[in-house]
C-alpha cells in the first residue's frame, strides 16, 4: 500500500512537472530574449517611439519651465524660424508615430520641462502645463482626492500631446478628452497668445484639439477633473460576435459602471472568436491621498506578454493566464487613480531589432461583428505578429474639427510586434491600407497618431 502511494505521488509530480514545464520554459525564454539595447537618437536627428522615423532636424529646443520665460523663448524662436523659413514642430513624450512631432529640417520644441500644475479645489479645475506627463498629474491630483476624467490607458503621455491627438481611453460612454477641456492658451505662429474655449476663439479651440500641433503651441490647459473613487472589478467572457450585446447588458444598463475595456483572443486556434468584457463598478469615494501602489507581479506580467511574441503557444498561454488572473481578481477593489497610473513599461519593446506598431480603428456599434469578421479574414493573410486587440467605447465628439467619432464608436486598438527594417514596414503598410478600407466601408474611421501608411485618398475619405 505504501509503495503504491509513493508511486502515485511520483506520477503526480511527473504529470505536474510536465504540465508546468512548457509554460515555465516559455516565460524563461521570453525574459532571456528581453534585450535592453535601445539606441539613442543620433546628434542632429529626431525620432518617434517607433524608431522607424529618424529625421534630420536643425535643432531640438527644450522649453523653459517658467511660464513667462517659456512664452518669451518660444516667441523669439518663432521669429527666428520665420526669418530662416524653418518649420517648427512640437513634441512631448513622442509617443505619436509617423513623424507628427517632427518636421524635416526644422526646429523641434521639447515641451516636457513645461509641467507646472495648480488645482482649484473649489471647482475641481486643473491648470497644467502642456509638457506635464499623466504620471506627474495623477499623483498630484491623488493628494486632493481628484482624478483625470479622460486619458489613455497608460500614464506615459504628455498633456499637450494627448490634446493634440484628442485621446480617449477606458472611460466608457464618453467623448474624447476634448470634452473635458475648459480652455487652453495657444501660442500662434505670429507670436500672439490667445485663450481658446467654446466661447473665445471657438474655431481655434476645435482646430487645435486633435490638430497635431498644426495651429499653434498649446501652453496651459484647464481640465475638468472628477472625484477619485474606489471600484470593484468585474469580468464577462463572451463570444466576440456577442460583445455589444454583453456591453449593453453589463455596461449601458449599469449606472455603477465607471471604466471599461475589452480584449480579443489573438491565438491562431481561436483567432478573434473570444472576447472578455472587463469593467469597474463604483463602490465608494476614495479618501484623499490614498496610496498609489507599484504594479503587482510586474516581472511575471512582462514575461507573459513577451512570451506571446515568440509563437502561438505563447499567445494562447497569455490569453489563458489573463482569464485565470481575471477570475481570481473578480470583486477586487481598486481606486480609479491606481487603474490610470499604469506605465507602458510592462509591454513596450526594449530591443533595437524590433519595435511596437499600433493601429486603431473606430467602428459604429452596428458594424462591430462585421469588422471582427473582416479582421479575421485580412490580418492572417499578411503574416504579421499581432499581439493584442483592446476594445474601447467612445461617444460622439462635439468639439474637434478633425474628429474620429461622429457617432458612438467601438475602437479596436491593435498592437503588433515588427522587425525594424524596410520590408516589414512595407508589409505593415499593406495591411494598414486594407484595414482602413475595411473600416471605411463599414462607416468607420482610423486614428492618425500612428504610422503614416494611409494613402492621401484614404485620408480624404475618412
Amino acid at each position: 500500500m505504501k509503495r503504491r502511494l509513493l508511486y502515485g505521488v511520483f506520477l503526480a509530480v511527473l504529470v505536474l512537472g510536465a504540465v508546468l514545464l512548457r509554460p515555465a520554459s516559455t516565460l524563461v525564454q521570453a525574459l532571456r530574449h528581453d534585450a535592453h539595447d535601445l539606441p539613442t537618437d543620433a546628434p542632429g536627428y529626431a525620432n518617434d517611439v517607433s524608431r522607424l522615423n529618424q529625421t534630420r532636424v536643425q535643432a531640438i529646443v527644450p522649453v523653459a519651465a517658467d511660464s513667462a520665460r517659456a512664452v518669451a523663448q518660444l516667441q523669439h524662436l518663432l521669429i527666428e524660424a520665420r526669418q530662416r523659413k524653418l518649420p517648427v514642430s512640437i513634441a512631448g513624450a513622442r509617443h505619436s508615430m509617423g513623424g507628427h512631432t517632427i518636421a524635416p529640417g526644422g526646429i523641434q520644441v521639447d515641451m516636457r520641462p513645461f509641467r507646472h500644475m495648480r488645482l482649484d479645489t473649489a471647482t475641481g479645475t486643473l491648470t497644467v502645463g502642456a509638457g506635464a506627463l499623466w504620471s506627474d498629474v495623477i499623483p498630484y491630483l491623488n493628494r486632493y482626492g481628484r482624478a483625470i476624467h479622460t486619458m489613455q490607458s497608460d500614464n506615459a503621455f504628455s498633456v499637450g500631446g494627448s490634446l493634440s491627438v484628442n485621446c480617449h481611453g477606458w472611460q466608457h460612454n464618453a467623448p474624447p478628452i476634448a470634452a473635458t477641456v475648459q480652455s487652453f492658451q495657444l501660442l500662434l505662429a505670429n507670436g500672439t497668445v490667445v485663450r481658446c474655449s467654446r466661447q473665445q476663439h471657438a474655431e481655434l479651440f476645435g482646430l487645435a484639439l486633435g490638430g497635431y500641433g498644426l495651429f499653434g503651441i498649446i501652453l496651459n490647459v484647464e481640465l475638468r477633473t472628477v472625484p477619485n473613487e474606489v471600484y470593484a472589478y468585474r469580468r464577462v467572457l463572451v463570444a466576440a460576435a456577442d460583445y455589444t450585446t454583453a456591453y449593453r447588458q453589463h455596461v449601458d444598463r449599469n449606472p455603477r459602471a465607471r471604466m471599461v475595456y475589452g480584449r480579443l483572443n489573438v491565438s491562431a486556434e481561436r483567432f478573434l472568436q473570444d472576447a472578455s468584457l472587463n469593467y469597474f463598478e463604483f463602490r465608494r469615494p476614495a479618501a484623499p491621498g490614498l496610496a498609489l501602489e507599484a504594479p503587482a507581479l510586474a516581472a511575471v506580467k512582462r514575461a507573459v506578454f513577451l512570451g506571446s511574441k515568440e509563437d502561438d503557444y505563447g499567445k494562447a498561454l497569455r490569453w489563458n493566464a489573463e482569464q485565470l488572473f481575471s477570475r481570481l481578481t473578480v470583486g477586487t477593489e481598486v481606486a480609479r487613480n491606481q487603474i490610470m497610473n499604469e506605465s507602458p513599461a510592462l509591454y513596450l519593446n526594449q530591443s533595437a531589432r524590433r519595435t511596437d506598431v499600433l493601429h486603431e480603428y473606430f467602428i459604429p456599434r452596428r458594424q462591430f461583428a462585421g469588422f471582427v469578421r473582416r479582421l479575421q479574414a485580412i490580418v492572417p493573410r499578411h503574416h504579421l505578429n499581432l499581439l493584442n486587440v483592446t476594445i474601447r467605447n467612445v461617444y460622439p465628439d462635439q468639439d474637434a474639427l478633425l474628429r474620429y467619432a461622429d457617432e458612438e464608436m467601438f475602437a479596436f486598438v491593435m498592437f503588433f510586434d515588427q522587425p525594424v527594417d524596410a520590408a516589414a514596414d512595407q508589409r505593415m503598410a499593406a495591411l494598414t491600407r486594407e484595414l482602413i478600407d475595411a473600416a471605411d466601408q463599414l462607416g468607420g474611421t482610423y486614428y492618425l497618431p500612428y504610422r503614416l501608411h494611409a494613402s492621401a485618398e484614404q485620408f480624404r475619405r475618412a
